[in-house]
């Protein structure tokens, strides 16, 4: 009798090994596919022009980090129109206090080159709205959509930031439904 149970236990034991196994390795499956569906979306999204950068962090030149708020802070890249809305703290040279960065303008010189080694991005271009503020945007993405991001220009000094990458998708356009009128 004590041999059986021991035999019972054995097999409920090893029968539960398995089946752990197994939903760690399809785990790990699905984050795999997860993984690579992420990095194909963010080399379409810098293909095709179309992308959202949320800052997380703003590095100052001399040592120093902020953490940032995404959703007020970012750079937006849809083919050739560009939005920079950012916060701003270092050294100007301009007579006006200067504390946030907002333009919205277009992407000019826009020029990407490939690390397909690291499966990385560097994107160099300027962002001008017309008039005299122009501003010079190097932009490094991984290939997981991270992000870090110089900017200057000629009334601020160089300020870097760190970020996250969130490609634009176009929304299927969708007829309203008419209902039955009574």
């Amino acid at each position: 009798m004590k041999k059986l149970f021991a035999i019972i236990i054995s097999l409920v034991v090893m029968s539960s090994c398995t089946t752990t196994k197994e939903a760690n390795s399809s785990r790990a499956e699905l984050r795999k596919e997860k993984k690579l569906i992420d990095q194909m979306l963010v080399k379409n999204a810098v293909e095709s022009k179309r992308y959202i950068i949320k800052f997380d962090r703003i590095y100052f030149t001399y040592g120093g980090i902020i953490e940032l708020l995404p959703r007020a802070n970012f750079l937006i890249i849809d083919k050739e129109k560009a939005i920079l809305n950012t916060a701003y703290m270092g050294r100007q040279f301009d007579i006006k206090p200067i504390s946030a960065i907002n333009i919205r303008g277009r992407a000019l010189d826009y020029a990407v080159t490939d690390n397909l080694s690291k499966g990385s991005y560097e994107i160099k271009m300027k962002v001008n709205n017309g008039g005299s503020n122009t501003f010079d945007v190097f932009i490094r993405i991984s290939k997981n959509g991270y992000c870090s991001i110089s900017v200057s220009s000629l009334k601020i000094d160089n300020v870097s930031y760190a970020g996250n990458l969130v490609p634009i998708t176009d929304k299927p356009n969708t007829v309203p439904q008419v209902g039955n009128s009574i």
